[in-house]
């Protein structure tokens, strides 16, 4: 299942493109959102507002065209307008340069790389005379590097030795300025680090799990400790956010009690970080678990679906917000709290990010006896937005929705309209404006929906969101989904059982056959083959979640010579079973094809 990409194309060469793409394409998201808040919040003069808004049109224009390099210096030289800067060469260069370090997780003495790139082209840098000063901080009065920045040889690289400084966390400090002028000069980057001998440690934690047998959530969550390493190593996240000395003895502790055969969460309650191993593309991914102390194996408990904001982590919603104020309403109400990281900062809860939320939510109904009639989904911002999108994605899974400053589509409320809603937004929000709630609520209203509309005057942003969980957890406890006699959940397994032949129809087309032996959640056997250019394709199953409602799977494949995965989604009906599916390589990294599939019952 994949597009006829591969006559005459170098697969190698066209995959790491499209990665670049999205990331890009993301940069110019968060970018966006950054550039509307400063557009509502500055006192701007007429002729500011006008220069603003004419250059956001022309960085919309260039996102659209997919020119991410220019949308992004449109952006920033508005920035700069707003600021009442002024957007000289040297201001421009400067701006376009990204720092990066090839280790952020330094031993004391170790020599690092760092990198100066061009986000975009300035065409005015040759006009620029830069220089970079290199600085530790805390405690570096004097520069540890300093050379002369040539627009004409980018990117930029300086070999830096880490001082012998006492561990602890650091910011490796990019100073730019004209050349002769002081290194205190206007233009900075940060790139925060972490000092300390860990990779020994590390290095004994990595041959430990190469050692474990066992395939669970708790080897999972060991692992995902060198994750977090590796991910702040290369800048991916910020180490000073981890004490990664803690999360290494932590995985060890998790694997003597795999070791000695305990489930080493069993009888944790409070706030409990975990991992798994998504069949997307074979990565780990994080969520944050909270078990209130009441939390009994033998009663089912409520379950709640915590979705952050755009640039944050899994972690947001339980440290932030008035310190973790979600956590202490759930424990006040019972309620299990999961949050997951939904892939990317700036992910919108779609596609794989949709798909992490749902496998996160069956990774936490596996290991904790939860209520299928009592899961809710809330979220803030990107997460708000995420709430509806999810649920309209997903309509018969909860009992109740949350959305905090966000908005939505409302030609997709008709498929909630059975799911209430507790709906949060201030009216001096100035990232979100009020109106994206306003025209949900008043839709959703238009549809039937049960609504409870909060919007808070003179309420921000941020400020409206934790003041409203203790009400809307309130909200939550009196809702509970209820299913038909006549609804998909109430058949037997026999009902979707069987074997099942159609077509997929994607960038190619041809034959698809699925079978299905009955088995509860993860337990069921299932097979899937299909046909390409007339030649049958056998696949290997890597996951198969199936219930009376709904099939999740995901199976490699070869395709002439490279191994690919497609992940299925369907919803079965009256005459077999329709949905979507995504093809990508193993490692999730480029899509390569998606469409749609469909099969009758033989």
């Amino acid at each position: 299942m994949f597009k006829r990409l591969f006559g005459g194309v170098r697969i190698v060469a066209l995959f790491p493109g499209l990665v670049v793409s999205a990331q890009d394409a993301g940069m110019v998201l968060r970018t966006s959102v950054t550039y509307r808040t400063q557009r509502a919040t500055l006192e701007l003069s007429e002729e500011q507002r006008k220069q603003a808004d004419e250059l956001a049109r022309q960085a919309q224009a260039a996102n659209q065209a997919q020119k991410y390099g220019e949308a992004i210096r449109d952006y920033y030289e508005g920035l700069a307008i707003m600021r009442s800067q002024d957007w000289t060469p040297a201001f421009e260069f400067a701006s376009s340069l990204e720092a990066r370090l090839d280790h952020q997780m330094v031993e004391p003495g170790q020599r690092v790389t760092l990198s100066l790139r061009p986000l975009y082209t300035s065409a005015r840098a040759g006009e620029a005379k830069l220089s970079a000063s290199i600085f530790l901080l805390p405690g570096g009065q004097s520069p540890i590097s300093q050379r002369a920045v040539d627009s004409a040889a980018l990117p930029f690289t300086l070999s830096v030795t880490m001082p012998e400084v006492a561990p602890g966390d650091y910011t490796v400090e990019v100073r730019l300025a004209k050349e002769g002028a002081s290194a205190s000069g206007p233009f900075v980057k940060s790139l925060p680090v972490h000092v300390e001998a860990l990779s020994s440690e590390r290095d004994r934690l990595r041959a430990r799990l190469k050692r474990t047998t066992e395939n669970s959530s708790a080897t999972a969550t060991a692992e995902y400790a060198l994750a977090l390493y590796d991910l702040a190593d290369r800048g991916d996240l910020n180490p000073h956010r981890y004490k990664l000395r803690d999360e290494i003895t932590n995985a060890n502790s998790i694997l003597e009690a795999v070791e000695a055969g305990r489930d080493p969460f069993r009888t944790r309650r409070g706030d409990v970080r975990k991992a798994y191993r998504s069949a997307v593309d074979n990565t780990l991914q994080p969520y944050r678990l909270f078990v209130p102390q009441a939390y009994d194996r033998a009663t089912p408990a409520p379950l709640v679906v915590a979705l952050h904001g755009m640039g944050g982590d899994e972690n947001s919603l339980f440290d932030g917000y008035n310190n973790g104020a979600l956590k202490r309403e759930a424990e006040r109400r019972g309620f299990v709290v999961v949050a997951p990281k939904g892939r990317d900062t700036a992910s919108m809860y779609r596609g794989s990010a949709d798909k992490d939320v749902i496998d996160v939510i069956a990774e936490v109904r596996r290991d904790y006896k939860i209520d299928p009639n009592r899961i809710y989904l809330m979220g803030h911002s990107m997460g708000g937005y995420g709430t509806w999108s999810v649920a309209m994605a997903h309509p018969d899974l909860f009992a109740a929705l949350g959305p905090i400053s966000g908005g939505g589509d409302p030609a997709g409320l008709a498929k909630i309209r059975q799911i209430p809603e507790y709906v949060v937004h201030g009216d001096d929000d100035r990232t979100v404006n009020v109106n994206e709630s306003r025209r949900m609520v008043e839709a959703g209203k238009k549809a039937g929906i049960e609504i409870v509309y909060v919007e808070v005057p003179g309420g921000s942003h941020v400020s409206v969101a934790a003041p409203q969980f203790g009400p809307m957890l309130d909200f939550f406890a009196k809702q509970a989904k209820q299913e038909s006699a006549a609804s998909p959940a109430s058949r037997p397994a026999s009902a979707v059982a069987g074997h099942y032949s159609g077509q997929w129809v994607g960038g190619s087309s041809g034959t698809f056959r699925l079978s299905l032996e009955g088995g509860a959640g993860s337990g069921w056997k299932c097979e899937v083959t299909f046909t390409l250019s007339g030649e049958q394709v056998k696949t290997t199953m890597r996951q198969c979640n199936v219930d009376q409602s709904k099939i999740d799977a995901a199976y490699d494949f070869d395709a002439q010579g490279f191994t690919l995965r497609s992940h299925i989604n369907g919803q079965w009906n009256s005459k077999g079973v329709d949905g979507t599916y995504r093809t990508t390589t193993t490692d999730g990294a480029s899509e390569v094809d998606q469409g749609t599939w469909s099969a009758a019952r033989d």
